[in-house]
């Protein structure tokens, strides 16, 4: 069986540009604060949103479009490892504590070389658990 080799500038960009979208979706639907998470580093669904501001100018349809948005964001995420989740979440969706790369590695017990290779294979799974990873052509 042939491996596939995954076009990493492209796959990196498709899941940055989903979390950037899922950050901003959050913002409009989630009422509740998702700056601090649990232990297990795992997200949880939200219901199906109910609109109940009258100023809110986007329709039921878009609104309900963001909840299965952030759903599937969601459940990719908890398919990966803790450790996997960790390296996301303190990258990409903590927005409060901006941690920076030397400190999520200390965390994880990790050099920093090698949180960077953590980092790219984290990312490339997190692009298959999503369905945004690109394919290298030959």
């Amino acid at each position: 069986m042939k491996t596939t080799c995954v076009d990493w500038p492209k796959t990196k960009k498709n899941v940055k540009e989903v979390i950037e979208k899922y950050n901003y979706y959050s913002l409009s639907v989630d009422s509740k604060s998702d700056s601090k998470i649990n232990d297990n580093f795992l997200l949880e669904q939200l219901n199906t949103y109910q609109n109940n501001n009258i100023y809110l100018k986007k329709d039921d349809n878009e609104l309900k479009n963001r909840v299965v948005f952030i759903n599937l964001v969601r459940s990719s995420f908890n398919r990966l490892t803790t450790e996997e989740r960790k390296i996301i979440y303190w990258t990409y969706l903590d927005k409060e504590d901006n941690y920076d790369d030397r400190f999520i590695a200390n965390n994880l017990g990790f050099s920093l070389g090698y949180y960077y290779i953590k980092k790219k294979e984290t990312l490339i799974r997190f692009a298959y658990c999503l369905g945004v990873e690109e394919i290298k052509e030959s």
